[in-house]
């Protein structure tokens, strides 16, 4: 038992070190550069993993990002959300204004208004169309196109590989702050005669949902992280936590089930179907 945390233990470290190396090398290529400190790194091996492959080797901030990898990019980010769409697209040059529709496509799958009135400072716009313009300001309400100093926003230069991380990211900010459904924890309970499954029930004004998984031994925490709305129902993000591998504990099959309640003011009308995220899934989906 020993012998096996010390393996294991050396394994972390190892990684550790290698993730470490990873960044480092990103790091270095943000030296100095405007982005430095805005661009998330896992974001990018997330949702950009063509500039992340063998140590970011293809990562460069201030060249151009094609119009075909931005496309993946955002492919991936739907899927986040349970969307699959192909319609967005264009050639291998991609320009700023280009960005315009291609999140205001986005936007629109979510149901998101883009046709509310706002001011716009940026003085070199004459070329886009009116609709351009106004989804472009709606853009930048929404703090997901910021434009450049001298109130620029420079529809027709390429689209650099930073300012397409960094718009994307702000495009999910976007998205999860509109999506996210807020709820309560009405209690977590252990026990060792369960079963996996998901128990949703209407409460008058709520809706009970209660998430029931099982771990090897009692020293596991399970706790929800996130429910968000996707395309077709509400998403729901756990938060597992191991026990201390220097825990003494007993190897008995044990039950986590967590219950919760969600305002049905914060779910629209029915019907509510909840679904598990990745790893966690217990079922397909579960609705009433």
């Amino acid at each position: 038992m020993v012998k096996l945390k010390r393996v294991l233990i050396l394994l972390l470290v190892l990684i550790l070190l290698s993730s470490s190396i990873v960044y480092g090398q990103m790091e270095g290529k943000l030296e100095n550069h405007w982005s430095k400190g805005i661009i998330n790194k896992s974001f990018i091996m997330e949702y950009f993993p063509y500039l992340s492959r063998n140590n970011f080797q293809s990562f460069n901030p201030s060249a151009s990002i094609s119009g075909e990898d931005f496309k993946l990019s955002i492919i991936a980010l739907l899927r986040a959300y349970e969307y699959d769409i192909n319609t967005i697209g264009h050639g291998e040059r991609l320009i700023r204004k280009d960005i315009i529709n291609m999140l205001g496509q986005i936007m629109d799958l979510f149901e998101i208004d883009l046709n509310k009135e706002y001011k716009l400072p940026f003085k070199d716009i004459d070329s886009l169309s009116s609709a351009e313009r106004t989804l472009l300001a709606a853009l930048y309400e929404l703090d997901i196109i910021q434009g450049e100093p001298g109130s620029k926003f420079s529809p027709a230069r390429e689209l650099s590989q930073a300012e397409a991380v960094i718009i994307l990211q702000r495009a999910k900010e976007v998205l999860d702050r509109l999506n996210n459904v807020a709820f309560e924890v009405l209690g977590v309970v252990q026990s060792f005669d369960r079963r996996e499954e998901i128990v949703v029930a209407n409460d008058g004004d709520r809706v009970l949902v209660s998430i029931t998984k099982q771990f090897p031994t009692p020293g596991y925490s399970m706790k929800v992280d996130r429910i968000r709305k996707a395309k077709n129902g509400y998403l729901i993000k756990l938060d597992i936590q191991e026990p201390d591998p220097d825990m003494n504990l007993i190897q008995v099959l044990t039950y986590k089930t967590v219950t919760i309640g969600i305002p049905k003011e914060e779910l629209g009308g029915g019907p509510y179907n909840f679904i598990l995220e990745g790893f966690n899934k217990v079922a397909d989906r579960v609705s009433i």
